[in-house]
């Protein structure tokens, strides 16, 4: 690991702990995906800067997507489940005395819906036709078939509103700190900013696999098909 600080040392393992957590699912396990691609998943959630992409575009588009819905099931069931809990407490607690949580919780609130609609979109229309395009390059789908479905939807059209859903995460951070200097900050205030700037490193990680990693892959495949 190549973290030189405490603070980034505790972060990689808990990133670390995420990784593993998602796929201890009966849909995706450790034991579903290569070993060699868990262990650059890690080097990356390590470090992402001059990372090689071209090492896990060698593994199937079926892998990648099974490690990325394993992750939209982790978000919606556990993490957003657990800062909710948490801001929730802080509320609970603090109410009544501090101006700022009316703010937070309108925000993240908005925030959630926004995360939840982004991977529903995903899962119902990005990741599907990324699969039938696996489909077609394989021989399953009929001359018919293939035109048709180039002819629905393309990589570029869901990546034009691809947004960047983690720079939106930042904005409760800053709200946050706007509140009050971190050290003197009350604890479940701490807590809860912890939990949101971690997950807005989990989601910038997801974000480059899915920029970096699945779009190309599908790109060419979707060029393969166009120039048939």
């Amino acid at each position: 690991m190549k973290s030189n600080s405490l603070d980034e040392l505790i972060s990689g393992s808990l990133l670390h702990q995420s990784v593993t957590e998602r796929l201890d699912t009966a849909e995706a396990s450790a034991a579903t995906l290569d070993s060699e691609l868990l262990e650059l998943i890690f080097d990356l959630y390590d470090d992402d800067r001059d990372f090689p992409y071209q090492k896990i575009r060698k593994f199937s588009i079926g892998e990648i997507l099974t490690y990325l819905q394993a992750t939209h099931r982790y978000y919606l069931t556990k993490k957003l489940p657990e800062i909710e809990q948490s801001l929730l407490h802080i509320f609970s607690r603090y109410g009544k005395t501090h101006e700022l949580l009316a703010e937070l919780c309108l925000f993240f609130n908005d925030y959630k819906n926004d995360l939840i609609e982004h991977v529903k979109m995903e899962e119902r229309e990005f990741f599907p036709y990324i699969k039938r395009l696996v489909k077609a390059t394989e021989g399953n789908l009929s001359p018919e078939e293939v035109t048709k479905l180039l002819a629905s939807a393309s990589i570029a059209q869901f990546t034009d509103h691809h947004d960047s859903i983690e720079d939106e995460l930042k904005e409760v951070s800053t709200i946050v700190k706007r509140y009050s200097e971190y050290e003197n900050m009350p604890l479940p205030y701490r807590i809860f900013l912890n939990q949101v700037e971690l997950f807005e490193l989990e989601l910038r990680k997801h974000g480059i696999i899915e920029d970096h990693v699945l779009v190309p892959m599908a790109e060419e495949l979707e060029k393969k098909l166009r120039a048939q």
